[in-house]
């Protein structure tokens, strides 16, 4: 009888070895932007993220755009845009 391996699907991980964006010290002033992955119900989601968001925080802007498909990534042009446009953003998921 062959000797059976286990293995473990889940890799090592340590946060630290992992790139975090700065944290931001205060959201006013800033300019917000949501990227709506294009599911089922994400924009109903990211309207309220907006308007929550707008109540607690004085926004300088906000920025909405949108995938073109959730079943591939953000083309580079949209990554940039909210790079260059925006201080955060909130990515919207729903089904």
């Amino acid at each position: 009888m062959a000797n059976t391996i286990l293995l473990d699907p889940i890799a090592p991980s340590n946060a630290s070895d992992k790139f975090l964006a700065p944290r931001l010290d205060d959201l006013n002033g800033k300019v917000m932007g949501l990227l709506d992955i294009s599911k089922n119900g994400s924009d109903i989601f990211l309207d309220r993220v907006e308007e929550l968001m707008r109540e607690h925080f004085d926004l300088v802007d906000v920025v909405r755009v949108t995938k073109p498909t959730f079943a591939r990534p953000a083309p580079q042009e949209l990554i940039t845009e909210l790079a260059d446009r925006c201080d955060f953003v909130v990515e919207g998921l729903a089904d």
